[in-house]
């Protein structure tokens, strides 16, 4: 069987290993209680517009300075939910002046780790040299660890997601008005998801998973930055139907659209003037973002010609890039996310 998009992050269990790795620091594990009432299934239509309304939680923070209760550096957190105990690891830089900072949620690709991730993104280690922002990275449940999306595995992880912000946004001093998700693969295609069903998310990054969640115009706007490679062999910039793919998948739903086509009905969607605009990044690489959009929002993409479905200036090891295409070293996807979303300047 040939390996679907979504199995992606296997390649990457070799980095797990690697120099570059980001050492754990000591934390405690704190584990919360979350339970919903009603759980609205995430899987039932291929369209994110035709998917059951979603209801997100209030984020409700308390006035005045915030004084987190989870200690700083890498800890492993749990909640408890109807389908059973979840997983996620955080990253909180040292606590400053009482104030509340953003919160990026780095979402794996199918059969990743937050492990995985942290070696992939290196969000977790940025966010606390920086002292910017709050990480989040969740574990998908499953022996394949693929997100809910629409055409995948059943399951309710927008709702697990929101839980797992709920359970630490006191206890980490997050800041609701600047939260923000982002992926790779699989993980682009649930942050996205996340973008189109859930309140709660300022902007969204997807890397190499736009296009695998159709578009969602009739929802509030929300800032999207893409990520993307011209040769992309698994999530095609062009589309595709009818390919042979893992087992998880309904090949009748599972959804991969042109990529321009998708991007440009976000932009549809938040209200932005004309055509995108386009800057020349490096050799590789090139920007296009479409301007004057609604309520302070922008939608861009950045295509790196040549690059397959990897993370742009990720550590990527030579026997992962062989399969999954070559990595666009003129721009840091990472770095980039954190500047478009305003955590660094």
């Amino acid at each position: 069987m040939r390996a679907g998009p979504f199995l992606v992050a296997a390649v990457m269990l070799a980095a797990c290993s690697s120099d570059e790795a980001e050492p754990a620091t000591s934390g405690a594990s704190v584990t919360a209680t979350v339970i919903r009432s009603t759980l609205a299934p995430a899987t039932d239509s291929p369209s994110a517009d035709e998917t059951p309304a979603h209801q997100s939680p209030e984020l409700v923070v308390a006035p005045g300075p915030c004084t987190p209760t989870i200690v700083s550096g890498r800890s492993d957190q749990t909640i408890e939910r109807e389908e059973g105990r979840r997983e996620f690891v955080l990253h909180r830089p040292a606590a400053t002046d009482g104030g509340r900072l953003p919160l990026v949620v780095d979402l794996h690709g199918a059969t990743g780790t937050p492990e995985i991730q942290e070696v992939l993104s290196r969000f977790g280690a940025r966010g606390i040299e920086s002292g910017a922002w709050v990480t989040l990275t969740p574990l998908a449940l499953g022996a394949i660890t693929a997100w809910a999306v629409p055409g995948t595995v059943p399951g309710d992880d927008i709702g697990f997601i929101e839980d797992a912000i709920v359970s630490i946004v006191d206890a980490a001093c997050i800041d609701p008005q600047r939260i923000f998700a982002t992926g790779q693969s699989s993980g682009g295609a649930m942050s996205t998801y996340l973008g189109c069903q859930s309140s709660l998310f300022a902007g969204v990054a997807p890397v190499a998973g736009v296009n695998l969640v159709r578009g969602c115009e009739d929802s509030p706007s929300v800032s999207l930055v893409a990520f993307h490679g011209t040769l992309d062999k698994y999530v095609p910039i062009e589309g595709l139907q009818g390919w042979d793919t893992a087992e998880f998948v309904d090949e009748r739903k599972f959804f991969r659209g042109d990529l321009f086509g998708i991007v440009e009905s976000w932009s549809r969607r938040n209200g932005c003037a004309g055509e995108a605009t386009i800057t020349t990044m490096g050799p590789e690489t090139e920007r296009y973002e479409w301007v004057d959009c609604a309520d302070g929002t922008r939608v861009v993409l950045y295509l790196s010609d040549g690059a397959g479905h990897t993370h742009p200036g990720a550590p990527f090891p030579t026997d992962a890039t062989s399969s999954i295409g070559a990595v666009a070293r003129d721009i840091d996807a990472t770095e980039l996310i954190a500047r478009e979303f305003g955590l660094i300047s």
